[in-house]
């Protein structure tokens, strides 16, 4: 919206300037001046050029393009007003025509790049200056920050002859009928002009909006030049508001705009030391990742050899499991064979405590009896006394009795010998078969225990087993993403790229195609001049 107020206002000027030049008889000072102003802004140019002033550039070349037009314009409704029988017109047609119609005077390439100017992004943003005649302009771009090494190549561009575009000297000599018929083609002419001017400014426009979207993005990508970015839209707002307080000075504008120049030029070298430092980046990235990979390689070997390990101590453990299992029947048939044997001594025993038993009872039984018989014959020889003699016999065969119930006793106590030694025999027996039963006992509990160890060394095994495959996993985690954050480096350093080369590209052609309209509106401009003043001195002379 802007920029069409600001061509508004610049028509609205070259109006004001025709219609001075119609009514003020002093035209053709007015022409001299702005011819002379005109050279020294193409001389200024041209020494921008030489010192890539890129938007000084630009801007005056704007400036030019829509006081050439606007002043073409006005000096032809001059021109045929005043002179209508004998203005110059040969050359015209084909410097206005030459964007559609194609110009005898114009390359193919040149013709190419005229046509392709309607479709390049450009963003032309165009304030008034303090006098009036010169509206700063200032190229936006998303890719202004890009390497000035295209500098040389653009400036080469631009240095390089435009003559091969000036349409050649006109002739002044033709008939009446035959300037009025051109004069009337170049006045269709130049209505197909405005009507193209208007178009092209439309799509201009679009190409405005279709630039800022790609602003937007240019943005999202150059997140990390944000403060940049800031700094330049404040010194943008500054150098506007000291415009607004400062109309009158030139020079403040010059100085203003050589140090926005200045500080592009350092922010485009910073972005180059950006990308060297994401290319170093990149770089300590791509060592990082090789030597995760042999961080990878000897972990995986150290896998394969702790797996090794492992196979070599589950065989282990499967052979001491089988032995441990060969120990344990073993063990349960030793004792099922000592508990069958301590069951049987034990009831040997308890038959032979009964027998002891048994054999107490009988001597005591044989000691009572005994005790009774001594009482009887206590008794029978207190009470026979006086019948010693008529019972001698009688006495004789209890006597008789009495040593064979001695000799039984006798017998009786052997027995109890006998027995109490193999009673004694079954007790040592019996110790020793308790000993044997604490030792197989402590062998078992030794056996438990070496189970015990070797089930916790396994345990361990497991959880290191465990913990290197963690590892394993965790690196190679660590390896993806890093494989990942390399390749995104990657691909944003690959945009940034081809953004910078697009929006070099895009310059270096807007700059061109400015220049080549400003030629051939120049060389009109001259034409038109000279027929001018030829005729007023031709006026003059007849006076």
């Amino acid at each position: 919206m802007l920029m069409v107020d600001m061509e508004r206002t610049e028509m609205e000027k070259s109006d004001s300037c025709g219609q001075d030049n119609t009514n003020n008889p002093e035209s053709s000072i007015w022409l001299v001046e702005n011819l002379e102003e005109m050279d020294q802004s193409i001389k200024q140019m041209l020494k921008l050029i030489k010192k890539d002033g890129k938007p000084e550039l630009i801007e005056e070349f704007y400036r030019m393009y829509r006081s050439l037009a606007g002043c073409y314009d006005h000096l032809t409704k001059e021109a045929h007003k005043i002179m209508p029988s004998v203005i110059p017109v040969q050359g015209f047609r084909d410097s206005e025509s030459g964007f559609d119609h194609g110009s005898p005077l114009m390359t193919p390439d040149a013709k190419l790049s005229l046509h392709k100017s309607a479709r390049q992004v450009v963003d032309l943003d165009i304030s008034p200056s303090s006098d009036g005649s010169s509206p700063a302009l200032s190229l936006k771009n998303g890719t202004e920050s890009s390497s000035s090494s295209s500098s040389g190549s653009e400036s080469e561009s631009l240095n390089s002859p435009v003559s091969n575009y000036l349409v050649p000297p006109l002739k002044v000599h033709f008939d009446s009928q035959g300037w009025q018929q051109k004069i009337t083609v170049l006045e269709t002419e130049l209505s197909s002009v405005k009507e193209k001017l208007q178009m092209r400014e439309a799509d201009l426009e679009l190409e405005q909006t279709q630039v800022l979207k790609l602003q937007k993005q240019i943005a999202e990508l150059e997140s990390c030049a944000s403060d940049r970015e800031n700094e330049i839209a404040r010194l943008v707002a500054d150098l506007e508001v000291t415009k607004e307080r400062l109309k009158g000075s030139d020079e403040e504008i010059v100085k203003l705009k050589h140090e926005l120049t200045h500080r592009l030029s350092e922010e485009a070298h910073q972005m180059q030391g950006q990308l060297q430092v994401a290319q170093e980046d990149i770089a300590m990235l791509e060592s990082q990742l090789h030597w995760e990979r042999k961080h990878v390689l000897e972990l995986q070997e150290k896998i394969v050899r702790y797996s090794a390990d492992i196979f070599g101590r589950d065989l282990e453990v499967m052979e001491l499991k089988s032995a441990l299992h060969d120990a344990q029947e073993q063990f349960s048939l030793e004792k099922a064979d000592l508990q069958a044997d301590i069951s049987s001594l034990t009831e040997k025993q308890t038959i032979l405590d009964t027998r002891i038993e048994e054999g107490s009872l009988r001597n005591k039984n044989l000691e009572d009896e005994i005790r009774r018989c001594e009482t009887d014959k206590m008794e029978m020889e207190r009470m026979h006394v006086a019948q010693e003699m008529a019972l001698q016999d009688e006495i004789s065969g209890l006597k008789v009795e009495v040593a064979a119930r001695n000799g039984h006793v006798e017998a009786v106590n052997k027995d109890f010998d006998r027995f109490k030694l193999k009673y004694d025999m079954l007790m040592a027996e019996k110790d020793e078969l308790n000993a044997k039963v604490h030792t197989v006992t402590a062998n078992l509990s030794s056996r438990d225990n070496q189970i015990q160890e070797m089930e916790g060394h396994l345990r361990r095994l497991n959880a290191e087993h465990e913990d290197m495959i963690a590892g394993y996993e965790s690196a190679h985690r660590l390896v993806d993403e890093l494989k990942l954050r390399v390749e995104e480096l990657q691909k944003e350093v690959d945009s940034q790229r081809v953004a910078i080369s697009d929006g070099a590209e895009q310059k270096r052609e807007a700059i061109r195609q400015l220049c080549f309209s400003l030629e051939h509106y120049r060389s009109g401009y001259k034409e038109l001049r000279q027929a001018f003043l030829g005729h007023r001195r031709q006026a003059v002379a007849a006076a």
